[in-house]
């Protein structure tokens, strides 16, 4: 059995940019800021949105969620900037039953669900671990592990 061919390409940009275009559509998808572990989105309008599920939403490529290159997504959408993590794209996100060939693979989420409401819950948990070593560190307090 062979591998199904990647869906998307990546070139560098800068040192620390990597361009993500999907093969498909040859779509600009976006940018990965490797440095700061952000990926920002190509520019979406509501005539980007996807109405599949009672709500609308919207989609990044599921090859680009499933790469370990960011941790935080933010989307230039209207006259906003939505901003959320990858973590939470993939837990609360739906596989967009539409792709083919011609279709990329995208994994949806309801707009509601895309700004930070509750990024601790979503966090890497490394970094989790590293806040609270700060605030013990920070409150002068020492504590030993039984």
């Amino acid at each position: 059995m062979t591998a199904a061919p990647s869906q998307i390409s990546m070139q560098e940009l800068t040192p620390n940019l990597l361009g993500v275009i999907v093969r498909q559509n040859n779509f600009p998808a976006g940018e990965i800021d490797t440095v700061n572990r952000t990926f920002y989105s190509a520019p979406r309008s509501t005539k980007n949105l996807f109405r599949l599920f009672g709500e609308s939403g919207l989609g990044i490529n599921e090859e680009i969620l499933l790469l370990d290159l960011f941790d935080i997504i933010k989307i230039k959408f209207n006259d906003s900037i939505l901003t959320t993590t990858r973590r939470k794209w993939l837990a609360k996100g739906i596989v967009s039953p539409y792709c083919d060939s011609t279709v990329d693979k995208q994994v949806i989420l309801k707009l509601s669900d895309i700004n930070l409401m509750d990024p601790d819950k979503y966090e890497p948990e490394e970094n989790r671990q590293q806040e609270l070593f700060d605030e013990v560190k920070s409150n002068g307090k020492a504590f030993i592990a039984a």
